[in-house]
């Protein structure tokens, strides 16, 4: 004669499926946070890509005047502006300069996008981006904007930095570090010693210290 569950062990029993159930939960939902968490971070490698691969081929190539283009490089804290000469290779196997192209990587707060603009072409980055700092480096220090319509020359090199915006997961208080920073020598610039750069950081920093 067959015997039915008894009371406790159909408690147990639900016990067990409810922990089971939950433990499926949590992981389906772990599992999707962890791939929200890689898109989100396969679009800022993207996005940052976008921004440091168009300064470098801006910066590799550019010029002091572009003539009826304006200023070879001209920019500030939120905006820079590069006009570069496409290179080829003439008859005679020489590289010779072609027409002039300009880029253009601005951030724009209320979109908290950043736009990359190419001899016409405009594209904006997919990743949201709470800031996005460029400073320019002179023979004598850190400048927050820079035009060589000012007859100055090239800048030594631009560095460009970039915050992501991430809804409050990221670090909170104080002045967190850049997400992503990469500093881009001028071609045709004047040369500049790596451990001089360093210490015009550690200026720098000492000074912003010292304004708090």
């Amino acid at each position: 004669m067959r015997r039915g569950f008894s009371l406790l062990e159909a408690l147990v029993g639900v016990a067990i499926a409810t922990a089971f159930l939950g433990a499926i939960a949590i992981f389906t939902t772990n599992l999707g946070d962890s791939r929200a968490r890689l898109a989100r971070s396969s679009r800022e490698v993207e996005a940052a890509e976008a921004v440091f691969t168009a300064v470098e081929s801006a910066c590799a190539c550019a010029v002091v005047s572009g003539g009826a283009q304006g200023a070879g490089i001209v920019g500030n804290e939120t905006s820079v502006r590069i006009v570069r000469s496409a290179i080829g290779l003439g008859d005679d196997g020489q590289q010779i300069f072609s027409e002039l192209g300009a880029t253009a990587i601005a951030f724009d707060s209320g979109s908290r996008r950043i736009s990359v603009r190419r001899s016409g072409s405009l594209d904006m980055v997919a990743a949201p981006v709470r800031e996005m700092r460029v400073r320019y480096l002179a023979v004598d220090g850190w400048q927050d904007a820079f035009d060589t319509s000012e007859g100055v020359g090239f800048p030594v090199g631009i560095e460009v930095s970039i915050w992501y915006d991430r809804g409050g997961d990221g670090e909170v208080g104080g002045d967190p570090p850049p997400d992503r920073t990469r500093f881009f020598r001028v071609m045709g610039a004047p040369r500049v010693d790596p451990l001089a750069i360093r210490k015009l950081d550690r200026e720098r920093d000492g000074a912003t210290e010292r304004q708090r």
